[in-house]
């Protein structure tokens, strides 16, 4: 991430990460996850990233293709009823967990 930061104060972040500084800190944050669920693995803690899916809110200017009842499914799921053993994982609107940096699953 201060790599990321750096090439953005130079004007060279594009070239080498995208445009996309959302995408970027993303990435930051699920990556952050596993070292903290490393950190907290011996504690009653659970950390995981989710991705609620593309949901329709002011952010996405109302694009989403999913209901924010249906972008709460995941986020509820590890809050809630989530087993012990999903512990630094990333899991996807519909509950599956993938590969945080692998090919970016269907929904369904």
């Amino acid at each position: 991430m201060n790599q990321y930061i750096e090439d953005a104060k130079q004007g060279t972040h594009s070239d080498k990460w995208g445009n996309s500084s959302y995408v970027v800190s993303k990435v930051g944050l699920t990556a952050l996850t596993k070292i903290q669920q490393r950190q907290l693995n011996d504690r009653d803690i659970k950390v995981n990233a989710v991705h609620p899916g593309y949901v329709d809110t002011d952010m996405t200017s109302h694009k989403g293709s999913l209901s924010i009842d249906e972008g709460a499914v995941a986020p509820l799921f590890l809050a809630l009823d989530a087993p012990d053993s999903v512990r630094g994982q990333y899991v996807w609107c519909d509950k599956r967990i993938v590969d945080w940096d692998g090919p970016k699953p269907n929904i369904g």
